[in-house]
């Protein structure tokens, strides 16, 4: 903003004592710190390095000692890693690379401490217990130290704990409430500033948790339901990026809505395809697939494959109703989602679904390919170009079409790349010049 301010001022557009009272009213620009950086990522490594070690040392030696010293053991490296806490706490509470450093290693020795205790005085157990366990021993750890190398530790042990859970067949529905541990630091850091480092990075973990988990916790009792769920899902990352993370430039700064666009597209693709639109709907209802669970557990999938959708659909009119026309792109997939649904569970045709999907994906190239020609954007131009490829040799492949032809659509495939991106090349030069 500052660049543009003098552009602004020479047009017209704004007064010389405005674009002044800007400057004081936004303050002056926070240069990044690379070498602070540094120090806090490597600080951060050698604290997990040093668990590591220390963690690989005494399993060298494990056999060979006492139960009285395996005990003491088990708990000395715990020990020590509080302490450096304590020290960091006191001492150097305004240093990110030591908060970070100390809860991190906390954190492991936390999980470390647990798992040797156990085998030492063999302590029956399960992996869920002991990644429940370890996990809320450890997020008081994320608003102590204010870190979020803790916070990552956490979400990717309570995002193994459904996984583990719903392979023994059990309900792992307590997993949203886990997740929901963390969402006080995250809104405190959001509210912080919003495209800072931690609230980004943990973002992203959020976005890889929240897809695992959604299949894991599903119960399955009504069959395709996951279409609906993963569909709304993607959506709602994408238009909840869109509201409140738009002033963040670059990939990495915008991990809702690429994540979700990215999910999106990927669905969609797979969606294509006749096998996921098999065996759903209500000839296939719960019934079938209880096994022995409680009835009371589809009470999840209906909240999940319902209130997603249509937080998804509640922000995608609001989208609409501000003339946000491009968000309609990747917001309307819940609503093709249950419109394929319908179709898989009413007719026996499974060519239905999967062809609504083909003429979304091909819309969704070609207008990733116009809009990255208009805005001569060579990332957006080669996205809707190989999302166009990719369906069609998709389709080609599931045809019976001879070699030859397949070659020639690829060579043409190929040379509609090339072409594309020499044309736009030329384009940039130009207005550059």
């Amino acid at each position: 903003m500052y660049e543009d301010l003098p552009q602004l001022v020479a047009r017209g557009v704004l007064t010389p004592d405005a674009a002044e009272r800007l400057r004081a009213h936004y303050g002056p620009v926070e240069t990044a710190k690379p070498a602070r950086l540094a120090i806090a990522f490597f600080g951060i490594l050698g604290a997990l390095l040093i668990g590591a070690g220390i963690i690989l040392l005494l399993g060298h030696n494990w056999e060979n000692l006492t139960r009285p010293v395996r005990a003491f053991l088990s708990f000395l490296p715990l020990l020590l890693a509080q302490g450096l806490g304590i020290w960091t706490l006191l001492r150097r509470p305004g240093s990110l690379a030591w908060r970070e450093g100390a809860s991190g290693l906390i954190y492991l020795m936390i999980g470390a401490s647990i798992s040797l205790v156990a085998q030492t005085y063999n302590i029956s157990g399960d992996v869920p217990a002991f990644l429940l366990t370890w996990s809320l021993l450890g997020l008081p750890l994320v608003y102590l130290f204010d870190a979020v190398v803790p916070a990552l530790l956490y979400l990717w042990c309570v995002t193994e704990w459904p996984c583990h859970v719903a392979w023994a067949n059990g309900f792992s529905g307590g997993y949203w409430l886990l997740a929901a541990l963390l969402v006080p630091q995250l809104a405190r850091w959001l509210r912080a500033g919003r495209h800072q480092a931690r609230p980004t990075l943990l973002l992203w973990a959020f976005c890889f948790s929240l897809t695992v988990a959604a299949g894991a916790t599903l119960q399955r009792m009504l069959p395709g339901l996951w279409i609906i769920l993963y569909a709304g899902l993607f959506a709602l990352m994408f238009l909840c990026g869109e509201f409140w993370f738009a002033g963040a430039s670059g990939f990495w700064a915008r991990p809702l809505r690429h994540f979700g666009a990215i999910g999106g597209l990927i669905l969609s693709f797979m969606l294509t395809f006749e096998w996921p639109w098999h065996e759903m709907g209500w000839t296939y209802w719960f019934d079938m697939n209880l096994h022995g669970r409680p009835a009371w557990w589809a009470l999840l999938d209906v909240l999940l494959g319902s209130l997603v959708p249509l937080a998804a659909v509640v922000l995608l009119v609001m989208a609409l109703r501000r003339k946000r026309f491009q968000d309609l792109l990747i917001g309307s997939l819940p609503l093709l989602a249950v419109a394929g649904y319908g179709l898989a569970s009413l007719t026996e045709s499974h060519a239905l679904p999967a062809g609504l999907f083909d003429l979304y994906v091909m819309v969704a190239g070609l207008g990733l390919l116009v809009a990255g020609i208009r805005s001569q954007s060579l990332a957006q131009m080669n996205t809707g170009l190989f999302i166009v490829s990719a369906l069609l040799v998709a389709r080609f492949f599931d045809g019976d079409l001879g070699f030859l032809l397949r070659g020639l659509i690829f060579i043409a495939l190929g040379s509609a790349f090339l072409i594309a991106n020499v044309v736009m090349l030329r384009r940039k030069g130009a207005v550059h010049e």
